[in-house]
């Protein structure tokens, strides 16, 4: 089982009554600790797309659901609900959250800033960056260039490693996919244990 949800949290207010069931008292007060109303906005609308997305698909998970992270700041639902695995990212005014009954990981990339190339060097395998450097027109050169990252991104997180870790060539059971994101400024990808039926973006 993947599901896959995003939204678009710009214009949102999450002080009004009807999002606080989606929002744990700890992450109200992490919110206040960030200086930036766009960091605070995108913050908290991953942890409403959370509760929001088990609503949906696992409406026995008491919410706002608890859970706690790795070393590497991934998350993990609390027993009784440790069979559900969730991962999430946010970036410009989006907010991306995979669902499963196995590991996943999900990535997000807004992606209209011309990379720097030190950027690309960190980012880009050899082989990548070839294919990167083959792309003759530049706008599908940049986005070529998030999708490989959403893509690694993904992958890192699917396994529970930070994107400091290098990407194994041997990625076993793990299956990942660039997602055909609504908005085409934005470069989305999804990676899980096991198959992948299902990776259509449902938009709340």
């Amino acid at each position: 089982m993947l599901q896959i949800f995003a939204m678009q949290v710009a214009g949102l207010d999450f002080a009004e009554e009807q999002w606080r069931s989606y929002l744990s008292q700890n992450r109200l007060e992490e919110a206040e600790r960030r200086r930036a109303a766009h960091d605070r906005q995108l913050f908290l609308g991953a942890e409403v797309l959370l509760n929001l997305a088990l609503e949906r698909c696992a409406p026995e998970v008491a919410r706002p659901a608890v859970y706690r992270r790795n070393a590497h700041g991934k998350p993990y639902l609390l027993p009784p609900d440790d069979d559900i695995f969730v991962n999430w990212s946010h970036s410009g005014e989006y907010v991306l959250l995979a669902l499963s009954d196995l590991e996943v990981g999900a990535d997000i990339q807004i992606s209209t800033a011309v990379p720097r190339d030190a950027l690309v060097r960190r980012v880009l395998n050899a082989q990548e960056q070839q294919v990167y450097d083959a792309v003759p027109d530049e706008a599908r050169r940049r986005k070529a260039f998030y999708e490989f990252w959403a893509l690694k991104e993904s992958i890192l997180k699917a396994q529970g490693t930070g994107f400091g870790a290098p990407l194994p060539e041997d990625r076993g059971l793990y299956q990942a996919r660039i997602l055909d994101f609504r908005d085409g400024d934005y470069a989305a990808a999804v990676c899980c244990r096991g198959g992948m039926e299902n990776a259509e973006i449902q938009y709340l």
